[in-house]
């Protein structure tokens, strides 16, 4: 649940003065929305200029990912005109904003069929690099790479709170962990260039679920990240488990895009039936997606030195 975000809900409607605190799309401007930015600017985008705008053409490093290749030109004019899209559903598992790239596509829907969600929640944002260079660098992709296994840094993050409306204490402990069983806290791990597949377990303790271990699993490519979050001890609130052992997933999708990164997460999860406690898992799912996006809005700011 790093800098991005899709408007189809209430929820997020009504915090979206918030939330525009979290993204960051152009270099002329820090925390705010494209659709602001072409308000200021006053005219309208047509489709002949998309193209040009977000640099389709062929990357000359051969490695960066074309945009209009991973997301549908009616998807990404919606993503340029809002700033970043959202969506939040009790009623179907069906994920609809998966970028079309094929690692990501089957990681989605063997975990899906896994679990058998009944709460899924989707955000896609779009990052800007300050440099107009057509791929990262071998250097930028590492450090945006241990800047993600730095799971220790996502200690004292925060979310919006709706019901509080206030900004509140996401993860009050964030560590990797020797195993699944094991509280004995381990450092961050860091690599001189990123391996194709690392999986570690990682003890976080946050306000809502206490004190569980999940394990996360990161798949590197020339032009991606994908990260797979699963928990390995059942989710409670109070007496009640909200999301049983294994029933969430949340993924996380980086796609080097020349100029942009491309940002997709999603979670999913069968949560409790129990009146109001679907309703919480989904909320707080939403809560952490953002959270971690705010997050990640950091690591690319650092590795990309924004």
């Amino acid at each position: 649940m790093m800098r991005t975000k899709i408007a189809y809900n209430s929820v997020f409607t009504k915090n979206l003065s918030q939330r525009r605190k979290d993204t960051k799309f152009w270099s002329f401007f820090t925390f705010s929305f494209v659709s602001s930015c072409l308000r200021e600017i006053k005219f309208w985008i047509k489709p002949t200029f998309l193209a040009l705008l977000l640099g389709f053409m062929p990357a000359a490093g051969g490695f960066a990912l074309q945009l209009e290749s991973l997301v549908p030109e009616t998807q990404l004019r919606q993503l340029l005109q809002s700033g970043a899209m959202d969506r939040e559903r009790f009623d179907t598992p069906n994920l609809t904003m998966v970028p079309r790239f094929d690692a990501l596509e089957r990681l989605i829907g063997t975990n899906s069929r896994s679990i058998d969600p009944n709460v899924t929640v989707e955000s896609i944002r779009l990052y800007r690099k300050r440099s107009p260079q057509n791929n990262w660098t071998a250097s930028e992709r590492t450090e945006l790479y241990n800047g993600l296994t730095a799971v220790s840094t996502l200690k004292g993050i925060e979310y919006f709170s709706k019901s509080r409306n206030a900004m509140r204490l996401l993860y009050e402990t964030s560590s990797v962990v020797d195993g699944p069983d094991s509280k004995n806290p381990r450092s961050d791990p860091s690599f001189a260039a990123p391996p194709a597949t690392l999986n570690m377990y990682v003890r976080q303790k946050d306000l809502t679920f206490g004190d569980n271990v999940y394990q996360f699993t990161y798949h590197a490519g020339e032009s991606s990240f994908i990260v797979v979050q699963e928990n390995v001890t059942n989710l409670n609130y109070g007496l009640v488990t909200v999301i049983g052992k294994n029933k969430l997933r949340s993924v996380v999708a980086v796609f080097d895009c020349g100029p942009y990164l491309l940002i997709y997460a999603a979670s999913m999860a069968k949560a409790s039936m129990v009146p109001g406690m679907k309703q919480r898992a989904g909320e707080s799912i939403f809560n952490r997606a953002n959270a971690l996006l705010r997050w990640f809005n950091q690591k690319a700011d650092r590795a990309f030195r924004n």
